[in-house]
């Protein structure tokens, strides 16, 4: 089947679904019956010597988001969301999953995906963790859900979607941007170049402020002078593993973090940014580097250079560098002949991973090192990494794209409302009696509330 007609079918089916589906009652509340439902398991058989099928990878990838989001709602809603490793949550751990669902809800059709990512925005209020102290207030492990929000408000255009992230960003904006000199940095290790660096930037794209922009780039230039080890062309995870002794550690997720996170920042970053070149002839280095790493299966092992002393599969880093090769073939900055066989061959063996409850397997627990990884452990992270690769592959076969990314479109009010759960009506509003009471009171609170959104525009002086 085409492209195009596999979107035109499930088009037609989330058409079809939309209506009765932002009615649907949830079985648990907050929770829809539709999100527990996955739909049949698609052929994952993928080759590993040739551009698969657009339409194949497209299938695959809205048959893992649903059998992952069907697994979270199964799951109750933890108070403290820090160390929640399989459930909804605000940490970087689901956010992580929530910036590849977010991508792929873009283009498909299936309003589950986008439904569920709204549902758990509003349950977190547009906010992010970390108000504890400066530190926490500083963590980018906390702001990565921030880029859930911006999306939301690029396709609604909705102000208080935005409002708690950029107020978080402000009180982060002089730290990073601070002109004196600290030992001690606010990115000390590597992750956090994927987690904040791409919603700051991202955050000047939407507002069209630079300093958030600007403020990104000083602190990535100090972790990544810390950091970055110019004889291997490699990322340090932090700079305990700089002053080992023997065989230095270079780990797989570390280097997948970075490279990911530069995709995704060089990405809403302007073509005239006066340091746009720093970052795209490091994704270069970074790129070719590590594509030299990917072992004969189609994978990176978690320790990139020992490969022997952790010989088993491991997903989470292999997808977030799959994602950055194939990134970085579409935007034109690696050469298509040199790696695109080795997107390919990557995302062969990443499917043969996929579990058969459909969530992706051998996924390395969180850590900050290469560890042994069991092949039917998983991951919020690795689920994400597996959809921003997947959606890369499945542009292998069009023209490269431009950068920066534009935003994407603004939703049609009628797709705003079939993907905006609305809060049922109190307990206590049972029978025909009370259900025709709560129906006048809530028209008398749409016809006496003040709403800006309704005022005429003010006179031009």
């Amino acid at each position: 089947m085409s492209v195009s007609g596999y979107w035109v079918g499930l088009a037609a089916i989330a058409v079809a679904q939309a209506g009765p589906l932002a009615a649907q009652p949830s079985p648990t509340l907050g929770v829809e019956a539709a999100w527990q439902a996955v739909p049949p398991r698609p052929s994952l058989d993928f080759p590993a010597t040739a551009v698969p099928d657009s339409a194949a990878v497209l299938r695959a990838l809205d048959y893992v988001v649903a059998a992952q989001i069907a697994e979270l709602s199964r799951r109750p809603l933890p108070l403290a969301t820090g160390g929640a490793l399989d459930s909804i949550a605000s940490n970087w751990v689901a956010a992580t999953f929530y910036v590849g669902a977010a991508r792929l809800a873009r283009v498909s059709p299936r309003p589950e995906t986008l439904r569920f990512l709204t549902a758990t925005a509003e349950h977190y209020n547009y906010a992010v963790r970390g108000a504890r102290s400066g530190a926490t207030m500083l963590n980018a492990d906390d702001v990565a859900i921030g880029d859930l929000y911006e999306e939301l408000y690029a396709r609604r255009r909705q102000p208080g979607t935005l409002l708690p992230l950029r107020q978080r960003l402000d009180y982060m904006v002089p730290h990073l941007a601070r002109t004196q000199e600290t030992e001690a940095l606010v990115w000390w290790w590597c992750d956090a170049l994927f987690m904040a660096p791409p919603v700051l930037a991202r955050m000047s794209a939407l507002t069209g402020d630079p300093t958030y922009l600007r403020a990104m780039d000083k602190e990535w230039r100090r972790t990544a002078a810390r950091l970055w080890d110019p004889k291997q062309r490699l990322f340090f995870r932090d700079a305990r593993f700089k002053r080992r002794e023997g065989t230095p550690v270079f780990w797989s997720r570390g280097n997948g973090w970075v490279l990911a996170g530069l995709a995704r920042t060089i990405e809403a970053m302007p073509a005239d940014f006066a340091g746009r070149g720093y970052y795209t002839d490091l994704f270069v280095k970074l790129a070719t580097r590590v594509a030299g790493l990917q072992q004969a299966d189609g994978l990176w092992r978690s320790s990139l250079l020992d490969p022997k002393g952790f010989p088993e599969a491991e997903t989470s880093g292999s997808a977030l560098l799959l994602y950055g090769l194939g990134w970085g073939v579409n935007h034109g900055l690696l050469p298509r002949a040199a790696f695109v066989p080795k997107v390919t061959r990557g995302w062969a063996a990443l499917n043969r991973q996929v579990l058969p409850n459909g969530l992706l397997g051998a996924v390395q627990k969180t850590g900050d090192q290469p560890v042994p990884t069991l092949p039917g452990e998983t991951g919020l992270y690795g689920t994400g990494a597996y959809l921003l690769a997947g959606l890369e592959v499945a542009r292998l076969g069009q023209p490269p794209r431009a950068l920066p990314e534009p935003e994407p479109a603004r939703d049609a009010p009628a797709l705003i409302v079939a993907t905006t759960p609305q809060p049922p009506p109190p307990a206590t509003v049972v029978g025909d009696a009370e259900l025709r009471r709560r129906a006048v009171e809530m028209q008398a609170v749409r016809a006496l509330a003040y709403d800006p959104d309704t005022l005429p525009p003010a006179p031009q002086p």
